[in-house]
């Protein structure tokens, strides 16, 4: 992404402000998200921003390739240009 492009994302998605996006490829470290109102931008969840389930809440909730999420912006990662993501 060219630094106009990320720095228009940064603006638009500040800290804290909540994503839409479309899950676009699932890792075993996380989730790469296609970010809604965004062209070239990307945003990423790891487990530890995952949704937890289960009786003790240690059980991961992961998403499919093709569902929608709702994430909060809680980095923005420089090297790479994405936006790191906590789910809802």
């Amino acid at each position: 992404m060219a630094g106009d492009e990320w720095a228009a994302a940064k603006r638009k998605f500040p800290y804290e402000s909540t994503v839409n996006g479309t899950v676009e490829e699932v890792a075993p470290f996380g989730i790469f998200i296609s970010v809604e109102g965004l062209q070239s931008s990307e945003a990423f969840a790891d487990v530890a921003g995952m949704h937890h389930g289960g009786f003790d809440g240690s059980t991961v909730i992961w998403p499919e390739v093709g569902d929608s999420v709702t994430g909060v912006v809680v980095e923005h990662t420089e090297h790479n240009h994405q936006l790191k993501l906590h789910l809802r």
